[in-house]
């Protein structure tokens, strides 16, 4: 389905530039402005989600952390998310072309990609509630323990080639790059999931938030 456009939260992009708390000066605000009206352009957001049983998806060598995030739950709700090739083709213009400004749009394009999310997610929670049914949160291949290799069952599970144009590369990363897959759990009572946090994280070791004493939750 086709989603609307809406601006990114500012300070979520400043987040993602390493910059969280920051007041940006006149100059970084038209820096991001710009980013922003780029992007608009360029972007075609699309997302699908699926309600199925658990059986849809093979979580065999899913990780424990996965495991844990689902315990109590019945079903499954797969989705994706994405803001096109047209997204990612802008990204690596600017890149080459005014760096500054590839980092602002870079920033920017995550930030619009959570916002997303959110919606896509708030269309199966509509659906849930309907159905009597409750949801964990969003859980995505290659948080904790969980391998990016599942991405490969997770977008066949969603035919996201033909939905959404969304395919998974040899080195099982998603392409567009501004792309999103998740996981939630469906239950019959109130279920919340469980976060894995830093200890189980697979990028711990290089993480930048870690770094600078933060996670990526702050």
């Amino acid at each position: 389905m086709e989603l609307a456009y809406h601006a990114a939260d500012r300070r979520t992009v400043l987040r993602y530039l390493g910059a969280a708390g920051w007041t940006p000066d006149q100059a970084t605000t038209e820096l991001l402005d710009t980013a922003e009206a780029k992007l608009r352009q360029a972007a075609t957001p699309r997302g699908i989600w699926r309600a199925l049983p658990p059986a849809a998806l093979d979580l065999t060598d899913a990780g424990t952390d996965l495991a844990r995030h689902l315990q109590g739950c019945s079903g499954l709700v797969l989705m994706a998310v994405t803001l096109g090739s047209g997204a990612d083709a802008l990204i690596r213009r600017l890149e080459l072309s005014d760096i500054a400004l590839g980092a602002a749009t870079d920033a920017t394009a995550s930030a619009v990609m959570d916002g997303l999310c959110d919606d896509v997610e708030a269309e199966a929670r509509r659906w849930a509630r309907e159905q009597g049914l409750f949801l964990t949160g969003r859980y995505s291949p290659g948080y904790g323990d969980c391998p990016l290799t599942l991405q490969h069952d997770l977008c066949l599970a969603l035919d996201t080639v033909r939905g959404l144009g969304l395919a998974v590369t040899p080195q099982h990363l998603l392409t567009p790059r501004k792309s999103v897959t998740a996981i939630l759990g469906t239950a019959d009572h109130p279920v919340t999931g469980a976060r894995a946090g830093c200890g189980h994280c697979l990028l711990r070791e290089t993480c930048a938030y870690r770094k600078r004493g933060m996670t990526c939750d702050d």
